[in-house]
């Protein structure tokens, strides 16, 4: 089986990570957006690059003019057919292609190219405006009734929580709706210590997100220095960057707590990893999530974790593997991070470290999409 698989963003860890879930149901054949070729241009095809490293990576050149609602609409049109393009080109070079799988509700092209090439799609969402929360703007009329006509077509649409699926279906959009966790490939992750703590006093958190609103890193930030007040073991490590890095350092001077937080910036996938090893805890204080993938990175790692209440974070934690506290909720976070830093031994790293890299590895997500690209190249989608 052929799968080509349209992703937005290269190098982020989520979109590896689906890409080598597919890579256990099918051959893979990836097409990476980009508003610029950096990789050898495609002879013949000016729109297309071949990653020099990977031979069935490659980049397609997109574009989007929005000076109005018109020619938005037309290089919306143009777009779509440079897709078909590639698609016709992929099934060229390597074969024939059983099933397109894309990611996110503007892939409203799918619906084009499955009329124009009969081939039948797989769209995965994850996207967080669909929680509708005021962080993350939902989708505006336009975008909602392309993704009305992109799951109607779909022959399967896959949401990462229970929670996003409900939240979608709530908009009265239908579709062949599955619930499939975000996978993570925990080969970076090493298993946990024996013993982690040993040789030192302080008790190390860990929070990994973009510096945006919707992270609520201003609360956690509260919430931290209120735990630390009672308890001067913690020490805090926020991993990522944004446009709110600046407010948060100045808010964790203002809080005297700038020498027990330290922001790391951005970091590469193995470098948190690493991070995560050595530390006792994850905390996130999310406002609007779906599933973050962080916090499964953070089970892979064998840590326990201290987050919200939001989005499929209720779906899949458990009381060996953290705790839950209501968003925005200062005081319940800074108590369960004080919980968890008085007796970070009372979890089973290595229990929560194998059970995660069960439940949520490409392999087991890999098993998933086999049996979804089988039923989408069939044409019979199983609708629930």
């Amino acid at each position: 089986m052929r799968i080509v698989m349209i992703v937005g963003y290269p190098g982020v860890p989520w979109e590896t990570d689906w890409v080598k879930s597919a890579g256990h149901a099918a051959e893979v054949i990836r097409l990476s957006n980009t508003d610029e070729l950096t990789w050898p241009q495609v002879d013949g095809a000016p729109y297309l690059a071949q990653d020099p490293d990977d031979p069935r990576h490659y980049q397609i050149r997109t574009f989007s003019w929005r000076p109005s609602r018109l020619f938005g609409r037309v290089s919306h049109v143009m777009m779509a057919r440079r897709y078909q393009k590639a698609v016709r080109y992929v099934a060229k070079k390597y074969g024939p292609v059983d099933v397109v799988h894309a990611h996110f509700y503007w892939a409203h092209y799918l619906v084009a190219m499955k009329r124009e090439l009969k081939l039948p799609y797989v769209v995965t969402e994850h996207h967080t405006s669909w929680q509708g929360h005021w962080t993350e703007p939902p989708p505006s009329p336009l975008g909602i009734k392309r993704a009305r006509e992109l799951y109607a077509e779909a022959a399967t649409v896959i949401a990462v929580c229970e929670s996003l699926r409900d939240k979608i279906t709530s908009y009265g959009l239908t579709g062949a709706f599955e619930v499939i966790h975000n996978p993570v490939d925990a080969a970076p992750f090493a298993l946990p210590d024996a013993n982690p703590r040993e040789g030192r006093d302080t008790v190390e958190f860990v929070s990994v997100a973009r510096l945006a609103p919707a992270k609520g890193f201003d609360v956690l930030l509260d919430a931290f220095a209120a735990a630390s007040r009672e308890d001067p073991r913690l020490r805090l490590t926020v991993v990522g960057d944004g446009r709110e890095r600046a407010k948060l350092e100045e808010q964790a001077a203002r809080l005297r707590i700038a020498d027990v937080v330290t922001f790391a910036g951005r970091l590469p996938r193995p470098e948190i990893a690493a991070l995560l090893h050595k530390a006792d805890a994850f905390v996130l204080a999310s406002r609007a999530e779906n599933l973050t993938v962080a916090v499964l990175e953070a089970w892979c790692a064998g840590l326990p974790v201290v987050t919200t209440d939001v989005g499929g974070h209720a779906e899949v934690m458990e009381p060996h593997l953290g705790l839950l506290v209501p968003s925005e909720d200062t005081a319940a976070l800074a108590e369960a991070i004080r919980a968890v830093a008085a007796a970070p031994e009372a979890y089973d790293r290595q229990r929560i470290a194998v059970e995660a890299r069960k439940r949520f590895s490409p392999e087991a997500v890999g098993a998933e999409l086999d049996r979804i690209y089988r039923t989408a190249a069939t044409g019979h989608p199983a609708r629930s």
